[in-house]
C-alpha cells in the first residue's frame, strides 16, 4: 500500500476535479447544444452518442468516436471533457491534451483556479511532473488558504515532491498540510474524507512521511 501512495494520491485528486471541471463544462454549453439542436435532435446526433457512450463502456474502439466527432465537430463541446477526463484516468495524456486544452479555454474565466489545477492532472498524465510542481506552487499563492482546492493544492505538491525526490520541500508541504487539517474546518474535514480509505486516511500519509 505504501508503495502506491503517489497514485492513490493522485487518482482521487484527478477525478474530483476532473468532476468539477465536467460538471462547469457541461453547464457552460448547455445552451450552445441547445442551439445546434434547436430543430430538434437528428439520428446523427443519437448514433454519435451512442458511440460516446460504447466507447465509455470500451466497447466501441476511439476511432469510431473521433470519426463522428469529425462530422460533427459541434458535438465536442458536449462529450470533450468527459473523453479528456478518461484518457486521463488512463494516463494518456497525449490523447487527452487537445480535448482538454479545449475544455479549458471555454471554462478558464469562469474558473481559472480550478481550471489550473486540472491542468496540472493532464501535466501529470503526461509525466512532466517538474511542470506540474511548479504549476501547482504558483497555484498556491492564488487560493484562500482555507479552501478545499488549497488543500487538495497542497497534497500535490507533497506528493509531487516526492516523486521528484525534494525531500525538503516535501517536507514543507507536508508541515503546511497538516496545519491545514488540524485547523478543522469543513474544507479540512472534506479534503479527509476524500482520501480516507477504509482507516486509512491522509494524515496516515502525512505520519507516515514525515518519519522518512
Amino acid at each position: 500500500m505504501r508503495d502506491q501512495w503517489i497514485d492513490w494520491l493522485q487518482d482521487k485528486q484527478r477525478h474530483f476535479f476532473y468532476g468539477v471541471i465536467l460538471v462547469i463544462a457541461v453547464f457552460f454549453v448547455a445552451f450552445q447544444i441547445a442551439g445546434k439542436f434547436h430543430k430538434g435532435p437528428t439520428s446523427n446526433f443519437f448514433a454519435a452518442n451512442q458511440v460516446f457512450e460504447k466507447w465509455l463502456l470500451q466497447k466501441e474502439p476511439f476511432d469510431n468516436l473521433e470519426s463522428a466527432l469529425q462530422k460533427h465537430p459541434e458535438l465536442e463541446t458536449k462529450f470533450g471533457a468527459r473523453i479528456a477526463e478518461k484518457f486521463i484516468a488512463q494516463n494518456d495524456g497525449e490523447s487527452a491534451e487537445p480535448f482538454a486544452s479545449r475544455v479549458f479555454q471555454r471554462v478558464f474565466p469562469e474558473i481559472p483556479e480550478h481550471s489550473t489545477f486540472a491542468q496540472g492532472s493532464l501535466l501529470i498524465a503526461k509525466g512532466n511532473l517538474e511542470e506540474a510542481l511548479t504549476m501547482a506552487v504558483s497555484l498556491k499563492e492564488r487560493l484562500d488558504n482555507d479552501a478545499l482546492l488549497y488543500g487538495f493544492n497542497l497534497v500535490r505538491i507533497a506528493s509531487l515532491c516526492r516523486a521528484l525526490d525534494v525531500s525538503a520541500e516535501e517536507q514543507v508541504a507536508l508541515r503546511e498540510l497538516e496545519g491545514f487539517i488540524e485547523e478543522k474546518s469543513e474544507a479540512a474535514l472534506l479534503l479527509n474524507e476524500c482520501f480516507k480509505e477504509g482507516t486509512t486516511t491522509l494524515s496516515d500519509y502525512i505520519s507516515q512521511r514525515k518519519t522518512q
